[in-house]
């Protein structure tokens, strides 16, 4: 039984420590994404399924897939993020919600961004702000390559990795 209960506490505080360390990159993305698109831009965390308003704010803890779970496991995370970019007529903002999926194995985390077959590999725990622009770059290049070809926008609404308010 001691095998198994040092077994269970092991896995516990991987568990732990890969939410507490996920929540922390996640509130980091959201916070760097404005200033990496630039004037004008805002981001919010908001459910990375179902209903969101962007005017809510930061929607905390209930941004992540694990929020209504009432358990956490060691599978990945997800993450929705309202990405507010002005309209050229200067009213108003277009919100799409971009899904991202955190992901960590060891001592590295994986951010897959929408559906993308691209990632963010390598994070370490400790992150660096090079680490959170590198997501930046990432969610912008996926949201312009979406937004610039019809078909993919179709497909990535679809899947659920991409939608609009």
């Amino acid at each position: 039984m001691k095998i198994l209960q040092d077994a269970m506490s092991a896995y516990s505080d991987m568990t732990v420590k890969s939410f507490r360390t996920i929540e922390a990159l996640g509130d980091a993305i959201v916070q760097r994404l404005p200033i990496y698109l630039g004037e004008g831009s805002e981001a919010r965390g908001v459910p990375p399924e179902g209903e969101y308003r962007e005017e809510a704010g930061d929607y905390r803890g209930a941004k992540f897939s694990t929020h209504d779970k009432g358990t956490l496991t060691l599978a990945p995370i997800q993450m929705g993020v309202a990405v507010g970019i002005p309209r050229t007529s200067g009213k108003g903002k277009f919100w799409p919600r971009v899904v991202l999926e955190f992901e960590m194995i060891g001592d590295a985390i994986t951010v897959r961004i929408g559906d993308s077959p691209r990632a963010v590999r390598g994070i370490p725990p400790d992150f660096s702000e090079e680490d959170v622009e590198r997501v930046c770059e990432e969610i912008h290049e996926y949201i312009r390559v979406v937004l610039e070809n019809p078909v993919k926008v179709a497909t990535a609404v679809g899947k659920g990795k991409l939608g609009f308010i």
